[in-house]
């Protein structure tokens, strides 16, 4: 059967990210810098740095990326282990001789989990919402745009403001990340100097857009400044000083999200004709009303299941369900970390729930602006969307789905038990899709011997693969 999507085969030298070794080096017997005709070396006979340790076009584990590809690699591992802690209602975990506080945790996680198909249709929605807040027309309108914008100017003006309104949006988490810094700074003090940056923390004030212009005041004319005095006198150079570090780059976040910042950041895009053919005039102060009327908390669609899940996680991690389980959470910790990554380019969101008894782990990526060719229209953008889930006694599915202008490319794997069924699941497939208004142009229903890597459906996760190494 031809395959059209083009995902049933990995992308050689992206999974296990294995960096060949240098011919020259298998023979080596511990001599440190062999000579190498074929390379040119330094004047001190060293090789450069990476081409010493073998790596050529492929990976290197030093920077930025390497880590976040080595990261991407976990996610395998943390959805098999989540599966497992669903599927047994994490009762081995909870037989690992546990306090009650962490098995009633548990207990009321898996509650919260518990779902009718209804339920679980507003389940996935407010997930989805809530991993994206740059969401809705204003942003929608924004992406248009920058597709049309000839000019540098305008989509850097653009850049900018949403820069802006990322901060903006986050300045509740970041003013409770700057106070989880001081207080981990005080520990690093001698008591008197201690009592008196705690004399300072003490006055700040809840986040809000009224009191944030007195928070930013009081970090950069007071709480800083002392900081800045006591490395002075104490020449403390270790731990203390990379919280301050934090602090500051967390203290310029916060400024950066100030409001009248924002609506300024948007204003100034009001003079390039191309974002006025979109956006309808509006003066400074329409526009600080419609960024000062956001609930960013109801916008991020939070759930009460999530802080839930982050507790336990956060508790698990700490070695409260055990110590022989403690890896296993600071993996699935590491997991949901991915999806905060800057070099994350596709939308990833993780949904454990219970349907009618049965215990589904799912995950979805997906790209609602694809653009790499897989519909018949050219340069035209589709959704591309990639599904996985794991039902109990049922097995592993794979969907990956390609989605333009009211017609469909679909991709189904389905575990090996259910292969008498094949017919069944290829109507009823198609029988969703018609009575969606979907035209099918490709259905493909196979038995999966193995499962889609992420890497064949979205080989963008992997582009930047040769570029500059930025580690600090």
């Amino acid at each position: 059967m031809s395959n059209i999507l083009k995902i049933s085969t990995p992308i050689s030298g992206y999974e296990n990210n294995v960096s060949k070794q240098d011919p020259q080096m298998k023979n080596d017997v511990g001599i440190k810098n062999p000579v190498n005709p074929d390379k040119v070396v330094r004047a001190d006979s060293r090789a450069e740095y990476g081409n010493e340790r073998g790596v050529q076009q492929g990976l290197s584990y030093e920077s930025n990326f390497g880590n976040f590809v080595r990261t991407l690699a976990n996610i395998p591992r943390a959805s098999e282990i989540m599966s497992k802690m669903l599927f047994s209602g994490m009762r081995n975990v909870i037989e690992a001789g546990i306090g009650t506080g962490m098995a009633e945790e548990i207990h009321m996680l898996l509650g919260m989990l518990e779902m009718n198909p209804q339920k679980l249709k507003e389940f996935l929605k407010s997930q989805m919402n809530g991993s994206n807040k740059m969401k809705g027309s204003l942003f929608e309108l924004l992406r248009g745009v920058m597709k049309e914008a000839g000019s540098v100017e305008l989509k850097a003006g653009i850049l900018d403001f949403l820069k802006k309104y990322n901060d903006m949006s986050s300045g509740k988490h970041i003013m409770t990340n700057i106070k989880g810094e001081l207080k981990e700074i005080e520990s690093y003090m001698f008591r008197n100097e201690r009592a008196g940056l705690q004399r300072l923390t003490q006055q700040l004030l809840p986040h809000s857009q009224e009191n944030m212009e007195k928070n930013i005041k009081l970090l950069k004319s007071d709480i800083i400044p002392f900081l800045g005095n006591y490395i002075s006198e104490t020449r403390n150079l270790g731990k203390i000083r990379d919280l301050i570090n934090l602090l500051t780059f967390n203290t310029s976040r916060y400024e950066n999200g100030n409001l009248d910042g924002v609506v300024d950041a948007f204003k100034r895009l009001s003079d390039f004709p191309a974002f006025r053919r979109h956006f309808a005039s509006m003066d400074r102060a329409e526009i600080r009303e419609l960024f000062q009327n956001i609930d960013f908390d109801r916008a991020a669609g939070k759930e009460e299941w999530s802080e839930q899940f982050l507790s336990l996680l956060r508790m698990g991690a700490e070695g409260k369900a055990g110590i022989e389980n403690k890896e296993d959470f600071m993996t699935l910790l590491h997991g949901m970390l991915i999806n905060e990554s800057v070099y994350m380019p596709v939308l990833h969101v993780t949904l454990p729930f219970i349907l009618d008894g049965t215990p589904v782990f799912s995950e979805i990526w997906l790209d609602p602006d694809d653009s790499s060719g897989g519909g018949e229209t050219p340069g035209e953008s589709g959704v591309k969307l990639l599904l996985k889930f794991d039902m109990k006694e049922v097995g592993f599915f794979d969907i990956f789905c390609y989605y333009e202008e009211g017609k469909m490319d679909l991709l189904l794997h389905y575990p090996e038990n259910l292969l008498p069924k094949e017919k069944e699941i290829r109507e009823g497939i198609a029988d969703i899709l018609k009575k969606n208004g979907m035209e099918i142009r490709y259905l493909a229903v196979e038995q999966g011997k193995e499962s889609i890597p992420v890497s064949a459906a979205f080989p963008q996760i992997y582009e930047r693969r040769n570029m500059v190494n930025v580690t600090i």
